[in-house]
């Protein structure tokens, strides 16, 4: 799911068949086998894959629910890199755990780094290609500010969101600069080197794109940074791989012939029949607990909660227009299936957006709309919490709708952000400032009923007011009906 909806990840796809094809060329070494491992450390083994059967239930239960937990995926993905080894360890000793430790770890490239990894690391960097990206411009002779990580010049603005910030570039580089020095048969310090220069293609390469997007802005507006967005995003992969490559050439060409290194050969399988009838014991187990907690979805679903079409629709009049001219690398990072903006009129005739409105219909893997949400995104354009989130309901149309209430603070002054997000048609509580997307106490009614399905929906829309002046329940209320209504459907 997530290499499918997110494009930070869609580089996982090519990280199975990389695996497979470096065990193949391990195996096509060849070299003197081990005998089969004993004595305590098969006892550890076994202890790992027996432990791995009991975790398996439970793990793949929670994984089907809405949570969206990534820590879980890691655990599956740990558990299995464990269980290799040990079943690597049971049948071929130390010089099969050698042969498949590389390529049962290179899997573990492909699973999404926890919530908390990436903010630490793409918030940082995008505040630097931020930072770099104005001094630049100054120095080419052009005006520009900067308001957290959105770049303003005199005829548009350059958002320096996640999919700018060099995250993407910098996974990919991880994994092209691991799978490079496998090729390459490097040393050990030769894949440290690789890794390291690949980091620094990364960065200096997205800072080359934020750039090109800077200067085409500056030329033609907004209109030239959306037509250049992925052509650069595109030239900057194309030339790390091409330097990540040409980087691992070199070191090779350096590394002495004696240290490349011949890998083992496959021994034997597991020396007699009960081990042999052991292992096989815990494979069915495993595979039965896989079937059991998608049996249980399929026939728990009936309790779930029915999906729902959207409940609220924006509100086209009283100053405000509806459109659906949304970036398309929103669209992109999002993949609603109805969407629109809510503008409304600025000085100078301009249209300010001031709201939007998705929806998503039920699908697995339906996760990155709850991954962003405005206390993770809107730091990115320079605004700031300046108290404390609560849930408020509030009267749309004859109907009660409740939405989070954000209290923020901008460049421009304060505003409050009313946000309302629906999963199933329902209010979902969202954990703000957690790695979980949906409050953990729902995890045993979304196991108890079954749901794994949802359709989803976000409404939410600004409203700026004077420092000190912040508006009451009744004038937040009156503002939420101008913009939004009950939907028809």
């Amino acid at each position: 799911g997530e290499w499918i909806g997110s494009e930070d990840y869609n580089f996982g796809w090519f990280v199975p068949p990389l695996a497979a094809y470096f065990l193949w060329k391990r195996l096509e070494a060849g070299a003197p086998a081990s005998a089969p491992g004993a004595g305590a450390w098969s006892m550890l083994a076994w202890l790992l894959l027996a432990g791995a059967v009991l975790l398996m239930l439970p793990l793949e239960m929670i994984r089907q629910t809405p949570i969206h937990w990534r820590p879980i995926l890691w655990c599956i993905g740990l558990i299995a890199f464990a269980n290799t080894l040990a079943a690597a360890w049971l049948t071929g000793g130390w010089a099969r755990v050698r042969l498949v430790v590389f390529p049962a770890g290179f899997l573990l490239l492909g699973i999404p780094w926890p919530t908390f990894v990436e903010n630490a690391v793409a918030f940082p960097l995008m505040h630097l290609v931020t930072g770099w990206s104005v001094g630049l411009v100054h120095l080419l002779g052009h005006p520009a500010t900067a308001a957290g990580t959105t770049i303003t010049l005199p005829n548009c603005t350059v958002g320096v969101e996640e999919a700018c910030s060099g995250l993407r570039s910098l996974q990919t580089a991880l994994m092209v600069g691991v799978a490079a020095g496998e090729l390459a048969r490097l040393a050990g310090w030769g894949r440290a080197l690789l890794l390291g220069l690949a980091f620094v293609m990364a960065v200096a390469g997205n800072q080359v794109r934020v750039l090109m997007l800077v200067m085409a802005g500056i030329r033609g507006g907004n209109e030239a940074v959306a037509g250049i967005h992925d052509l650069a995003g595109n030239m900057v992969l194309v030339i790390l791989l091409a330097g990540v490559g040409s980087a691992a050439w070199v070191l090779a060409k350096l590394q002495a012939p004696s240290r490349q290194r011949r890998a083992p050969a496959l021994p034997a399988g597991l020396p007699g029949a009960a081990p042999r009838a052991a292992g096989w014991l815990l494979l069915g187990a495993a595979a039965a607990a896989l079937v059991m907690a998608h049996g249980w979805f399929l026939v728990r679903s009936s309790l779930a909660a029915r999906p729902s079409p959207p409940l609220l629709a924006p509100a086209a009049g009283a100053g405000f227009t509806v459109d659906t001219e949304v970036p398309e690398a929103i669209l992109g990072i999002l993949q609603p299936d109805e969407y629109s903006y809510i503008r409304q009129a600025a000085e100078g005739g301009a249209k300010r957006t001031i709201g939007y409105h998705f929806y998503w219909e039920p699908r697995k893997g339906n996760a990155n709309q709850l991954y962003h949400r405005p206390d993770r995104c809107m730091p990115g354009a320079g605004w700031r919490l300046d108290g404390e989130v609560t849930r408020e309901t509030f009267n749309l149309g004859g109907r009660e709708f409740t939405f989070n209430v954000f209290p923020f603070r901008s460049p421009g002054g304060h505003a409050l952000m009313l946000w309302g997000s629906f999963l199933n048609g329902e209010p979902a509580e969202i954990e703000f400032n957690s790695d979980v997307y949906l409050p953990t106490a729902n995890l045993l009614q979304f196991i108890r009923t079954g749901t794994r399905l949802y359709s989803f929906e976000v409404a939410a829309c600004i409203m700026p007011y004077a420092d000190g002046a912040r508006p009451t329940r009744a004038e937040i209320e009156a503002y939420a009906n101008k913009v939004f209504r009950p939907s028809d459907g």
